[in-house]
């Protein structure tokens, strides 16, 4: 099979659709699939520069991102476009209702080729972010992901959450859960003592920590406020975050608000490689954020053994069994309850090691080569589907 994905970020980008991409290619790959990848050049050096099936187009990086750049359409990426008149495929499979993801589309319509387009957030919490008022931005979203997804044949989620949100949205193609996937060879053996000592941190100190990318809807102030809830009653109490982003000067400051200064350690972005250590190096993992699906960060998290605690939106309740693979706090409870969750957590030792089992069997079942032939299975009835659509007149 011939496959060609459409992404508006990829490695070495540091996120977690970035990620996800580029293990459906590798999965594929390994299965033995040919598979194309169109995506934004990076900032700095590109690793796979000499890859000949991984195509750049030109970019512009996004002003206050760290590694995020934004592809340039034509007439910049005229060779882009004109290798795709040339280019056949089993499959068109995009990650983004717009940009890139937009581009991958007209190419699916206009070679006919069976289309597949993965939900990988809700684009509505963004609207917050226009220049014009959210109560007008957030319904264009919505029609805007609606027609795109509707001209698809199959849309891919990794949680159920999502489906019944594009289904209430008036989102008619079919749709699959597909779990995000995680390559978990390179998790087996984390250096939590090692990664300690580098950081400065003790091994009798107790780590709450955060992984992942550093931006505004990861609510990230409210894990470093019960992070400090909890120095409040603990002397051993660290605080790691893990990542770059950008509102990391804003989490410097709430750190110094809130007397956490001397206890807290940014690391900056890591290599992909190297998170295992990270998430070993941590007690607790806390996220507030409420606008992701299966976070793989939470994944590899359970699978080196790191409790997750998260506030219970819908992507954590559809991934987080509460008590069995992680705990879930109430939104409303904030900051307090992530506090109240790490509190249970570090004093019921039984509780402790029945979420670590249960959160290393959830991540065993994201591996990224098995959700691969889920993928498979997901072209194979999208071609099915596109076979026996309406043709369009001529």
């Amino acid at each position: 099979m011939k496959v060609a994905l459409f992404t508006n970020t990829y490695p070495p980008a540091v996120n977690g659709v970035a990620n996800c991409t580029h293990l459906y290619r590798r999965g594929l790959v390994e299965l033995g699939h040919e598979v194309h990848v169109f995506a934004p050049e990076p900032v700095g050096h590109d690793p796979f520069e000499s890859d000949p099936h991984i195509h750049r187009y030109p970019a512009l990086r996004v002003p206050g991102e760290v590694d995020y750049t934004v592809a340039l359409p034509l007439p910049f990426a005229m060779r882009i476009f004109t290798m795709l008149g040339s280019l056949e495929v089993d499959v068109v499979h995009t990650q983004h209702p717009l940009w890139v993801g937009k581009w991958g589309q007209s190419y699916a319509q206009r070679k006919e080729f069976p289309l597949v387009s993965t939900a990988h957030t809700h684009y509505e919490v963004f609207a917050d972010r226009m220049l014009l008022p959210e109560g007008w931005v957030a319904p264009l979203v919505t029609r805007q992901v609606v027609s795109y997804y509707n001209r698809c044949q199959v849309i891919t989620t990794p949680v159920r959450w999502m489906v019944e949100r594009l289904r209430e949205d008036g989102v008619k193609a079919a749709m699959e859960l597909v779990r995000n996937p995680v390559d978990l060879s390179g998790l087996s053996s984390p250096q939590r003592e090692a990664t300690r000592r580098r950081l400065g941190i003790a091994l009798d100190e107790t780590v709450i920590g955060y992984l992942g990318r550093l931006s505004e809807e990861k609510n990230l102030a409210l894990v470093v406020v019960a992070a400090a809830i909890l120095s409040t009653e603990r002397d051993d109490i660290r605080l790691l975050i893990v990542g770059d982003g950008p509102v990391t000067p804003e989490l410097r400051r709430a750190c110094r608000e809130h007397g956490m200064a001397d206890r807290a350690i940014f690391t900056g972005a890591v290599p992909h490689e190297s998170v295992g250590d990270y998430h070993a190096a941590m007690d607790l993992f806390l996220t507030a954020s409420g606008s992701e699906t299966q976070p793989l960060a939470y994944t590899e998290a359970m699978y080196v053994g790191t409790p997750v605690i998260a506030l219970a939106t819908p992507g954590a309740r559809d991934m987080i069994r509460h008590e069995i693979n992680g705990l879930l706090v109430e939104p409303e409870e904030g900051a307090e309850g992530l506090a109240a969750g790490s509190r249970l957590l570090l004093g019921e030792p039984e509780l402790h090691r029945r979420i670590i089992r249960g959160g290393r069997e959830f991540a065993e079942g994201c591996d990224y080569v098995a959700v691969a032939r889920r993928l498979v299975e997901v072209y194979d009835k999208a071609a099915e589907l596109f076979a026996g659509r309406p043709r369009r007149k001529s």
